[in-house]
């Protein structure tokens, strides 16, 4: 299960040349910056397995409203030197403050599937139902699956830029699904079976959907 109401998830991308002061960044002052605020539960990385994009990070929230609320904004408004250097490096970015829409499992997984779609025109109730109430339940009853989410993305919330974010274009995602489990052969199991596209278009999914598979690298608790 997720912790919180809320999930900022994010991909990027970071060259290879600059990943060393990317972590020392990322892992010291970002991450723990983040999860110090009382409305951040849980923050963490990974790194792609096969991926079109570097990097995921999700971190889990209280709810939405704290990416728009005063204290959250006062730090991001107020980058640091080490921000303003090191964040020119991450590119690609896509980005979505997210509502958890259904959450099954028991616990964190080392790897990670994500699933990025949007449901047909007219669609939602019955992607919504076949995910949150048919596939996500049965795949998290698996042995070696430990999570099963859909994430919903608030656009409005997310199209806030902050001045940590400024000159830096991001793509908003729509719905997210995010399977947790043991190791890949796990995530490709899901992958090509409820999570198949042929599935999801079935059941109100438009075929635009992006598979990217990642192992985690750090995790921050409070």
């Amino acid at each position: 299960m997720l912790s919180g109401k809320a999930v900022m998830i994010n991909w990027s991308d970071v060259a290879l040349e600059h990943r060393n002061v990317y972590y020392e960044w990322h892992n010291r002052e970002h991450m723990v910056g983040r999860v110090s605020l009382p409305t951040f539960f849980r923050g963490r990385r990974y790194v792609a397995i096969d991926a079109k994009r570097d990097f995921l990070i999700l971190y889990e929230l209280q709810g939405v409203d704290v990416l728009t609320g005063n204290e959250y904004l006062a730090k991001a408004n107020a980058p640091s030197d080490l921000t303003r250097r090191t964040t020119p490096f991450v590119k690609n970015a896509i980005r979505g403050l997210t509502n958890v829409r259904s959450s099954f499992g028991i616990g964190v997984g080392g790897v990670a599937l994500t699933v990025r779609c949007s449901p047909k025109p007219g669609g939602d109730e019955d992607a919504a139902r076949y995910l949150d109430e048919v596939a996500l339940p049965k795949l998290a009853e698996q042995a070696g699956i430990v999570g099963a989410h859909r994430l919903e993305t608030d656009k409005a919330a997310s199209s806030v830029a902050t001045v940590e974010r400024q000159g830096r274009p991001t793509t908003v995602p729509d719905w997210v699904v995010v399977m947790e489990a043991l190791d890949a052969e796990e995530l490709e199991s899901a992958r090509h079976s409820l999570l198949d596209e042929q599935q999801l278009v079935l059941h109100g999914v438009d075929k635009a959907i992006h598979y990217d598979s990642y192992r985690l690298q750090i995790m921050v608790t409070k």
